[in-house]
């Protein structure tokens, strides 16, 4: 059997390498509640600060050794710049999700065009799945987020049984559309260590995150929604980028050991996205292996 280049096991491993799409056709459109108040509120984008922006984003990201590759950004797609919507690297290979937006539906063939056939492990074909719900947290357990919007019970329930199939423990994290994915109020920062929006999330999943062993540092709605605070991406070995604007948080994980890589990211969480949402891990280290 031919070997996946791509690979990940968890959210915290080493990162290697990570797909990205440059903001070229990037807008704030009214599809979600963050930009619809920032729009409301008389905000447009900076083009060129959100080109400095995503330049100085990857720079941080080449400097922490992780190679970057890109989608070809298309003429008519504004949020093709989120990468971890559109496509899931697993232990298994890709799996090519199924986006709900109607504006995000024709991503699909750049992904194709990415990864190519022989990459691609499986096609969600039921309901709706984007990958800022999917958490790989690490070999062995999986958390999708379901609220009912970007991801619906089918579609989660249709890219959960694979795992399970696999002897993966699983489970459906359910929140209010309002929130878009889960990775707005939940995301791992380091193996075992992850920030959450605590007051967003139910009792009962809040105790079986630490029933699991993850130890869950607090954010407040406000940082969740106003700043996309909880949408950071961990690089492994107690590394994680974190927006500039997310000051106490990044204090937060500074006072936990961590190093904080904080680009400025504003045109992006204004809009509804941040660093998590704009980058598709392909291949990290696996947890395994450590």
């Amino acid at each position: 059997m031919k070997a996946n280049r791509w690979f990940i096991d968890s959210e915290t491993g080493d990162l290697a390498d990570v797909l990205l799409c440059p903001p070229e056709y990037y807008q704030w459109i009214p599809s979600n509640d963050i930009a619809i108040q920032t729009m409301a509120q008389g905000g447009a984008v900076d083009r060129a600060a959100l080109n400095i922006q995503f330049a100085e984003l990857v720079s941080t990201l080449r400097e922490a050794d992780v190679s970057c590759h890109f989608l070809k950004p298309q003429e008519g797609m504004p949020y093709q710049v989120y990468t971890r919507d559109s496509s899931q690297t697993t232990p298994f290979g890709t799996v090519v999700t199924r986006l709900s937006r109607p504006e995000r539906v024709g991503e699909e063939t750049e992904i194709r065009s990415f990864y190519g056939a022989d990459e691609i492990w499986k096609t969600c074909t039921k309901g709706n799945i984007e990958g800022g719900d999917i958490h790989i947290i690490r070999p062995g357990l999986l958390a999708v987020g379901v609220s009912g919007g970007r991801t619906d019970e089918a579609g989660a329930a249709e890219f959960i049984s694979w795992f399970e199939e696999a002897g993966w423990t699983c489970r459906m994290i359910r929140f209010p559309e309002h929130f878009l994915h889960l990775d707005v109020i939940f995301t791992m920062v380091a193996e075992n260590l992850a920030i959450a929006a605590v007051d967003c999330i139910a009792d009962e999943d809040l105790d079986w995150f630490r029933a699991q062993g993850i130890r869950l540092l607090p954010v407040s709605y406000k940082e969740a929604m106003r700043d996309m605070g909880c949408n950071v991406l961990a690089l492994g070995r107690e590394r994680v980028v974190s927006p500039h604007h997310s000051t106490r948080i990044n204090q937060m994980l500074r006072a936990e050991g961590l190093t904080v890589l904080d680009p400025e990211l504003n045109q992006f969480s204004r809009g509804g996205g941040s660093v998590h949402c704009m980058t598709m891990p392909l291949r990290r280290k696996s947890l395994q292996s450590v």
